[in-house]
């Protein structure tokens, strides 16, 4: 470590040298002072006493420098031990100190190898430069400068580094530097495969769409076909074989409705996010209206509060409005008294939207399966449905930088939570 320069006279020799000097001074007043003229031992008198004031000043001088030199050595010691590499330059960008960390760091042997260095020789072309031309320059204006540069080891070896530098009232710089280089390997490694996955998450997106479309299409002529053979042979069918009939139109109803759900889905993805201000409350009293017009007799009370609005794109948030408000009206369809509510809260100083009904609700256990992809709850598999719904769900706000929960009991009912950053 680089010590501070103390002075090569010890404190004791100092001061007993000024103390003999006085003391000669006053025994030289006492008996030589009586042979003297007054003027002359006025004069002697005087240099004893400014020999006196002077070892005096010498000696404060001396414990005051010593006091600064212990301060000094612990503030060295604590920087020494520091993990980070830290350097002190002066005004020409010269090293006047560097830790153990700094010389470890570089790949020195000593500290005084790098004492006297220019703070721009460890590093290459074009990063000098940079320093030189950029960083000094905003230093000097803005007293400080944070950022990464490639900086070179004693052998040459290329490192990244994390820089922090700060300039002082002395118009020295505190620089203290981190290797990150092992870091920056490791978030080069991480956009890499986040790169790859979301390629393969297009792909895969793009391959579930086009063989739910080619389904789909399959589908539409396997129903035709049906629906053709059920007009021409309904009289010429026994009870048996009108069930295997009605067997297969329901699995082909079923069939497509999950295949119009998935495709639903993959398009969520695929279809850029337009938004604008929605009235979210009109939306959800168009799609409650069309729920009811489905089911005229059943009296399902549809409460949605005035002036719901979000910035959002209207396709997709129809979707997901009507897909909470489908499985609400479907899992109330046992309730006498069934109620939807649709309103606004404020949770945490976030604007957040809530559904709830008195459905079926759901056991706390089964939280983490609602929005999985073909996860159906144990009490809601008697109602009709392909499980993908909530996923789709889920989709929509995640889209739009948001999230959705839910809370529920079993037989109690459930509220959904979502937000919409706007």
């Amino acid at each position: 470590m680089v010590r501070s320069v103390t002075p090569t006279i010890k404190l004791r020799q100092i001061v007993s040298t000024g103390l003999a000097l006085s003391l000669i001074s006053c025994l030289l007043c006492i008996v030589a002072g009586p042979a003297l003229g007054p003027g002359r031992r006025a004069l002697l008198f005087t240099i004893a006493g400014i020999l006196i004031f002077v070892s005096i000043y010498i000696v404060a001088l001396l414990l005051r420098g010593r006091h600064l030199e212990t301060v000094l050595n612990k503030y060295q010691a604590g920087m020494d031990a520091a993990i980070d590499a830290i350097c002190l330059l002066n005004e020409k960008y010269e090293c006047i100190y560097v830790n153990t960390s700094f010389v470890k760091l570089y790949g020195y042997d000593s500290h005084v190898e790098l004492i006297g260095k220019r703070w721009c020789d460890y590093f290459d072309g074009p990063d000098s430069r940079r320093f030189e031309e950029e960083i000094f320059p905003v230093l000097a204006r803005e007293g400080e400068w944070r950022g990464e540069a490639i900086s070179m080891k004693r052998d040459g070896t290329p490192f990244t580094q994390e820089a922090s530098l700060t300039q002082m009232t002395d118009r020295g710089i505190v620089c203290i530097v981190r290797d990150v280089t092992r870091r920056k390997a490791y978030e080069d490694e991480l956009q890499r495969k986040a790169r790859e996955l979301s390629l393969e998450n297009v792909e895969l997106e793009a391959f579930g769409y086009s063989l739910s479309h080619d389904i789909r299409s399959y589908l539409t002529r396997s129903s035709s076909a049906l629906q053709i053979l059920q007009e021409h042979s309904t009289r010429s069918l026994d009870e048996f074989d009108r069930y295997l009939f009605g067997m297969v139109c329901e699995a082909n109803a079923a069939m497509e409705e999950l295949v119009n759900a998935m495709l639903t889905l993959s398009q969520i993805s695929r279809r850029g996010l337009n938004r604008e201000l929605v009235n979210v409350t009109e939306m959800a009293l168009g799609i409650a209206a069309e729920l009811a017009l489905s089911e005229p007799v059943r009296p399902v009370a549809f409460l949605v509060d005035p002036r719901l609005e979000a910035r959002c794109d209207p396709h997709l948030v129809k979707i997901a409005l009507e897909n909470l408000l489908g499985n609400a009206w479907k899992f109330t369809r046992h309730r006498p008294y069934a109620r939807v509510r649709l309103g606004v809260v404020d949770l945490n100083g976030r604007e957040t939207f809530f559904l709830r009904d008195n459905g079926i609700g759901f056991e706390l256990e089964d939280t983490p399966q609602l929005f999985e992809p073909f996860q159906r709850l144990q009490n809601a598999k008697s109602f009709p449905g392909c499980g993908i719904g909530l996923a789709t769900v889920r989709r929509v706000f995640q889209r739009h930088g948001g999230e959705i929960w839910a809370e529920g009991k079993a037989g109690k009912g459930a509220t959904f939570y979502f937000t919409i950053p706007q």
